[in-house]
């Protein structure tokens, strides 16, 4: 698997259709309402379109296995930094750490990753991003649980592999202690929405240009070399003195870095206010742009 192959958009079949699109002026004059009321929607409403969303899923699932599977990367990267490890450790890092490393940024990659970018652009050129303003639930919270409804499929795919690598591998550790694991699934979750939103500012600028899957894989790339996900950060220490202040690492890195027992005391709290502090300037910048972005929607309507 190549690099482009990670960043590859999901399956056209999986972004929403809608056979009769609203025309564009008759969402401008109620566009503003429903989208910001929309947010306070109950949240009961939300497993019920997470379960819409594993049902789409279920009807694509072979064009799903092909998207999961490009995100394995991990798994070529420990076969290369394993090989390089084995004459002696490169840091703290030797072949079992690496192995365990690696596995962790497969199991983060899976459970953070979204595709929103690619569903919003799809619906603002088709248009059917109207026929969704129109939704009494605000369209990126449509989105988010058309993601998550991918998770039980993922996990399905992840467990033989990270059963399959322990037996393979029984030399790998992880700190389990109840606090690492609570803390490991606490900062996925966030690496998750702080994708899922990143992703919906990309997608929100197809608005305003062509250019913005490009865009999106430009920042794939960037992401891939600063979030931790072909090599470890430790391992480049003047690259790491930047990172940890960047939005990578709190999207892919620092699960990791906390199960593997590689984060204490002060380096701990400033990975996880580093990464509280983006998910909260994120949310703003979203919520911002959002109302910026459908006005100009409205505009072309009109």
């Amino acid at each position: 698997m190549g690099m482009p192959s990670m960043s590859s958009s999901p399956p056209e079949s999986l972004a929403p259709r809608d056979p009769h699109p609203v025309p564009l002026a008759h969402v401008a004059a109620s566009a503003h309402t429903p989208s910001r009321a929309a947010w306070s929607r109950p949240f009961y409403v939300f497993p019920t379109m997470v379960k819409v969303g594993f049902a789409e899923l279920v009807a694509y699932r072979s064009e799903v296995l092909i998207w999961v599977l490009t995100t394995t990367m991990p798994l070529i990267m420990y076969a290369v930094w394993s090989t390089i490890a084995h004459e002696a450790p490169i840091g703290r890092f030797d072949g079992a750490m690496f192995g365990a490393y690696f596995l962790s940024t497969l199991v983060v990659r899976q459970l953070a990753s979204a595709w929103v970018v690619w569903e919003l652009n799809y619906v603002i050129r088709t248009g059917q991003l109207s026929s969704l303003l129109l939704r009494p639930v605000h369209p990126l919270a449509y989105f988010a649980a058309m993601n998550l409804g991918a998770l039980p499929f993922r996990l399905l795919i992840l467990c033989p592999i990270v059963i399959g690598a322990f037996l393979a591998l029984p030399e790998i550790h992880l700190e389990l202690s109840w606090w690492r694991v609570l803390l490991f699934f606490e900062t996925t979750i966030l690496a998750w929405l702080l994708t899922f939103l990143i992703q919906s500012i990309f997608g929100m600028l197809a608005l305003y240009t062509q250019q913005s899957l490009a865009l999106q894989d430009a920042w794939f790339g960037v992401w891939s070399l600063l979030s931790g996900y072909l090599i470890p950060l430790e391992l480049m220490p003047k690259v790491h003195d930047v990172a940890i202040w960047l939005p990578f690492r709190s999207m892919n890195a620092l699960p990791t870095e906390i199960i593997l027992g590689l984060l204490t005391g002060d380096a701990l709290m400033q990975g996880l206010l580093v990464q509280v502090g983006w998910v909260v300037g994120v949310v703003i910048f979203v919520a911002f742009f959002w109302r910026r972005a459908i006005r100009r929607f409205e505009a072309f309507g009109n």
